[in-house]
């Protein structure tokens, strides 16, 4: 095995951690990963052939998630590498723009109404099991549910939605309300003779409904990807959800992850807070860490939404939760963003965001029955994703201090629910 040169410092921190003691890990935490190097982690550049946005192995690498209360992207300078859902291509340097369409509606194109998919293509539309009500998403009646399985839907999808947007000038298409599962319950269609032909059944996770997404994910991608043109799938996973659309069974997971590996960027609306108070815990955290890690490599913008209207209304401690979280999860690809409600689109100046630890030095490390910490060259990230168990921690020598000010020594207390984000006085 050829070990790789730490600095002393690096050295002084991972000795003082225990980081390199075998016996101080869990099983799980000493075969789980390889330890990234110093130069970009694990991750290896995507051979995609299409743009993607810039990575950094060091600091927060923030995405803007819709920009229309954003009137001057130079804000974005050296923060923000990517924009889902941009009004315009043109961008700062450095700065990748996507535009918007969504998975199974004829979103953003306002024109084509329910009256005209009515009168040109009754037979595009998809229906619920009453075989009269479209099968409408988020009860929104200005789109209309159309048969994506359709070769005719398919070419009339390029046309309209994305062969616009490619010759305005972007380089990626971001896809969003992709459903995993057939929550707005699609039933079915007319033929061009009236006939009802039935494609789906009530079962949400219908093998039927994630096949025909899985075969229509892909030929987005492949006909973007022969244009030059990079795909950005909203696969938000829905396991941290309380309400009916969550779901953590196996099947689910294994058709979300089968469909992020058909993108060439991913966005995650639920990351570690849900507009909830509480933050996302116990099995429903590392049911999201997991996923994460398993697509570390793969571009990524992981949302996380603040309970209250504004960012800055939010507390210290949850907005420090995030920046945890983030270091711990993290590879070159990965981009952040967090929002409030109602500064959703604006570019939010958190200053959390700011915070840069150097490149990491492992992998995160589980450590005993609650606790994670991840090893970084200038601190270190510290997360006890418990909703009731306080963990121990033992720092090395010396003062650590935290996004807020607060200063460590020696043995400390990690409560439950926590992220701290450490650098070494």
């Amino acid at each position: 095995m050829r070990l790789r040169r730490l600095s002393s410092a690096a050295l002084v921190l991972t000795a003082g951690l225990g980081l390199l003691t075998p016996g101080l890990l869990t099983p799980a935490a000493q075969a789980a990963e390889p330890v990234p190097n110093q130069a970009g982690g694990t991750c290896q550049p995507p051979q995609t052939g299409v743009p993607l946005p810039v990575t950094s192995d060091h600091g927060v690498l923030q995405a803007q998630v819709f920009d229309r209360q954003v009137p001057d992207p130079s804000v974005y300078a050296g923060r923000v590498g990517f924009v889902w859902g941009a009004l315009k291509a043109a961008q700062p340097d450095g700065v990748l723009a996507s535009s918007y369409v969504t998975a199974f509606r004829n979103a953003p194109a306002r024109q084509f109404t329910p009256e005209w998919f009515k009168t040109n293509h009754p037979d595009w539309i998809e229906y619920t099991a009453d075989r009269t009500t479209p099968a409408w998403e988020f009860n929104n009646q200005v789109y209309t549910p159309i048969d994506i399985s359709n070769p005719a839907v398919r070419q009339w999808y390029i046309t309209n939605l994305l062969d616009p947007a490619i010759a305005a000038g972007f380089k990626v298409i971001a896809v969003d309300n992709i459903g995993v599962r057939n929550d707005f319950k699609v039933s079915g269609h007319y033929d061009a003779n009236g006939a009802w032909v039935q494609q789906f059944g009530t079962d949400p996770k219908d093998p039927a409904w994630v096949g025909d997404v899985l075969d229509w994910l892909r030929f987005l991608r492949d006909y973007l990807h022969s244009r030059g043109v990079a795909v950005a799938f909203n696969l938000t996973f829905n396991g941290s959800l309380h309400d009916e659309f969550q779901d953590k069974s196996p099947e689910y997971i294994a058709a979300l992850d089968e469909m992020i590996d058909i993108s060439d960027i991913w966005l995650n609306e639920q990351g570690f807070t849900v507009h909830r108070v509480e933050n996302v815990t116990d099995d429903e955290w590392q049911l999201m860490f997991d996923l994460l890690r398993r697509h570390r490599c793969k571009p990524a913008v992981i949302l996380n939404k603040l309970p209250t209207d504004y960012w800055y209304e939010s507390t210290p401690a949850q907005r420090q939760w995030v920046v945890a979280n983030y270091f711990l999860y993290r590879e070159s690809p990965t981009m952040l963003e967090s929002t409030g409600r109602k500064d959703y689109a604006a570019f939010n100046e958190i200053p959390e965001m700011t915070a840069d630890l150097g490149p990491a030095i492992t992998p995160p490390v589980h450590r005993g029955p609650t606790l994670w910490t991840r090893l970084y060259r200038d601190g270190l990230a510290v997360v006890n994703p418990t909703s009731t168990h306080p963990a121990q921690l033992s720092l090395p020598a010396g003062t650590w201090t935290d996004l807020h000010g607060t200063q460590y020594t020696g043995n400390i207390t990690i409560p439950a629910n926590t992220g701290l984000v450490l650098k070494k006085n």
